[in-house]
């Protein structure tokens, strides 16, 4: 996780850097980026669509950066984006497209990048 977190306060140092303000919803208190100085406002909460669409509510962001947290901030991705949250960086669809393993195969194999064979499973029985 560390690098998630050095992800982040770079994010956080260049968004004020530009003269935006920068808040953080994080809930690992063993981070630099939930240092109360880094940002301009802390939320120290989970991340879950509900608690992020409050906060995104409350606080009327320009935007949201989600492709510095980890997976559970791209896994909120989509979600976000279809109640109106922008998504600032990283594409919802191109998240998406890394997300999804037949999506991701398909654009390997439209670059010519070469795989390995693999094969999805929705039950035990199948593997």
């Amino acid at each position: 996780s560390v690098e998630f977190d050095w992800c982040s306060v770079s994010c956080i140092k260049t968004l004020r850097s530009l003269g935006h303000e920068a808040i953080v919803i994080n809930c690992n208190p063993e981070t630099v980026s939930t240092d109360f100085d880094e940002s301009d406002r802390l939320y120290f909460e989970e991340l879950s669509h509900e608690t992020v669409l409050d906060i995104a509510e409350l606080e009327e962001p320009e935007g949201v950066v989600v492709s510095v947290g980890g997976q559970t901030p791209n896994n909120l991705a989509m979600g976000l984006h279809k109640k109106g949250v922008k998504i600032l960086g990283t594409s919802v669809e191109a998240i998406d497209t890394c997300e999804n393993r037949f999506k991701f195969s398909k654009l390997c194999d439209s670059l010519r990048i070469d795989q390995p064979e693999w094969s999805e499973f929705t039950t035990v029985d199948e593997a």
